[in-house]
Order: structure tokens, then sequence, then C-alpha cells
């Protein structure tokens, strides 16, 4: 076994009859969850300038029977060396048909006794009526974006369909039917896409800016209803078009993460982040949220006894739990001195976060 990042590589059985398994350390709110993530198939028909097995590269390939991937992922799951399975594909002949190979993995799964959590990734253009079973199945179903708009996708995915009609249909076909199996969700123990929509886009594969990633970025969480959108950082592959394009700074994408989850858990939106994008359409290299509290001075201090619940948000250091702990607090003693807020969240966090806050034992600090 091996270990590179959120990687660990299992091997099962010896011989002809041996597996190599990826086994992915998935971050959640309560730590690392471990999934078996793999593709269906690593056999692909389209093109895409970016991918390792796109059609035209000189490539080893590989398909998983589904009895097989089955009997793995089983054998895992009941040895707790996994909590859960991420199944994704390559385009192998027409959407439908790669989906309905996946399905397949999923019915012998469920109907095996297996109540793990499974994430799927549905192909582009895919029929409705397999992505309402995918629902009914997995705990959370996607597709992947790719790109934040048409022109970055028809120039990054030549051959993988129209963006708004076998992208952006399809997500909010998901959302809808995620949305109205909310009653079966109650009364079943897996499925029904209880962990909500998701997606992936590729950053900094092409030119591009920031702007265009953050506007996508609002609209698929307030208008398509997904519950997470993943940031991919372009790295150049061999035997590619794109082979001689630069990486992607991980700054980049640690940005447009922050900048994500202001949008999804704090309210933010695209119009607040215009203030600090440079002229070329960039987030500085700081977080954002910081970046906007000293481009808007006139927002601070802001007194913890009397602030919304949306104003005590913008506070640099404030989360959402943190926010609804200085409410729960302050209905039954007033906050008034930084000893007060240490009390709340410790010595370290009440001194970053008092040059915003109004307290009577320090003199209100300068914004510039």
């Amino acid at each position: 076994m091996t270990i590179n990042r959120k990687w660990r590589y299992l091997t099962l059985g010896a011989g002809w009859d041996r597996h190599i398994v990826p086994v992915y350390e998935a971050s959640a709110g309560s730590g690392r969850v471990p999934l078996l993530k793999t593709l269906l198939t690593s056999i692909c028909k389209n093109d895409c300038k970016y991918c390792a097995f796109r059609s035209h590269r000189i490539c080893h390939r590989e398909r998983w029977e589904a009895e097989e991937l089955v009997k793995v992922t089983l054998h895992l799951w009941m040895r707790g060396k996994i909590e859960g399975l991420f199944l994704s594909s390559t385009v192998y002949r027409d959407p439908d048909y790669t989906t309905e190979r996946q399905l397949e993995v999923l019915r012998i799964l469920r109907d095996s006794g297996y109540d793990g959590y499974i994430h799927l990734r549905l192909m582009p253009g895919v029929d409705r009526s397999y992505i309402r079973e995918a629902v009914q199945l997995a705990d959370r179903v996607g597709i992947n974006l790719e790109a934040p708009n048409s022109e970055i996708f028809s120039e990054l995915c030549p051959d993988k369909g129209e963006f708004e009609n076998d992208v952006i249909k399809r997500l909010e076909w998901i959302s809808s039917e995620v949305k109205r199996m909310e009653r079966e969700r109650e009364s079943s123990r897996f499925g029904y896409g209880r962990a909500g929509v998701d997606t992936q886009i590729i950053v900094g594969a092409v030119d591009d800016n920031d702007l265009q990633y953050i506007k996508v970025s609002e609209w698929l969480y307030r208008e398509a209803g997904l519950r997470r959108i993943y940031y991919s950082g372009f790295e150049p592959v061999l035997q590619t078009p794109l082979e001689n394009r630069p990486v992607c700074p991980l700054s980049r994408e640690y940005r447009l993460y922050q900048a994500s989850f202001l949008i999804r858990d704090y309210g933010f939106r695209t119009e607040d982040f215009i203030q600090i994008i440079d002229e070329r359409g960039f987030l500085p290299n700081i977080d954002p949220k910081l970046a906007l509290a000293k481009k808007n001075p006139d927002m601070f201090p802001v007194d913890l006894n009397t602030a919304s619940y949306g104003e005590l948000l913008r506070i640099p250091g404030i989360g959402p739990e943190r926010a609804k702990r200085i409410m729960e607090v302050r209905e039954k003693k007033r906050i008034h001195y930084l000893s007060d807020v240490e009390r709340i969240f410790g010595l370290s966090l009440a001194r970053a976060i008092s040059p915003y806050i109004t307290l009577k034992d320090r003199k209100i600090l300068s914004y510039t």
C-alpha cells in the first residue's frame, strides 16, 4: 500500500485474481471518509483536450465488470476499509449505455444489502429516466460541468455535447428529482439523493478568470440547488493538446473554494467579489472575506449584541456556527469586553476578530 495525498491503494487477492483498488480519503464535516473511488471504464469515445483518457491518446485502458466491482466494494465495506463508493466513468459508446452500466453496479449493490454511501457521477446528455433511477439508488449525484461557460466548454470538450442542454439541463433535472424524492428519503436508510447534487469544474485549462467561476458558482448554488462544487486545478497531461500549458496554481484553486463557500454558506454574491477582483477578473491571493472587510471599512466595527446574523457573517473569522453561538450567548448576557469574547471563542480568535467588533475595553482600530 502506498500513500499519496488523499489516496491509498489496496491490493486484494493474488496472482491473476488481483485488484489494485484506489481508496480516496474524502473530506467531510466529521473528518476523512474513505471511499472506493474509481471509473467504471477508462475506454472513452470523447476527445476532451485535457483528459488522460481522451480517445486519441495512447494509454492503458481498463473496464470493470459489474459483478467484479460489486464484489470488491462489498469486501472492503464489510471489513471497514471503506464507507462508500464514488463511481464515475468515461463515456463508453454513448451516455445512456455508460449510465446503464453504472446503474447495474448500484442495483446489485443495493440488492446485496449494501446500505453504505454512494456518490455517482453521471454522463452529459443522459436520459432523464436514468437520472431518476440514479437519484433513487445513490446518496449524491452529479455531472461534471468542466467549464464556467459554453465557450470554454466547447473549447475543452468539443464532442461532449452542448453545455446548456447536455450538462446544465441535466444538473437541473437531478436537483428536481432530489427535491421530488424528499418524502422517500425519510423512510430509507440510503439513496434518494440525501447528500444532494454536486459538480466539478476544471480551472485554468484555457484563458479564463475567477469572475467567470464565481458567476456560475452563484447560479449553481442559488438557482440549480447544488450542494457542492469541486474546483480542479488544471494539470497538463503528456500527449494531449494542452500538454505545454502551465499548471494552475494551488492558491488559485484554494481562493475559489473560499469564495464558493462564502456564496453557499454566508450569503455573499457576485457583486461583492467584483469589489476585490482585479482588472483581469482575478481574486487577490488572500482570504476573500478579509479582502472584502478591508475594502468596506464603513461596515465595521460591529456590535455583537445587536448585529443581524448576516452582519455577523461578514466578520472575518466568524462562520455560521460561531454566528449562531454569538446569538445564543447574547440572549442570556450582553457581550461588552474582550474577556466576554474570549470566554466564547478562546483568546486567539477573540483577538483576531477584535478589530471588527465594538468592545468597551479597546480603542476603535483603523481599517485602511
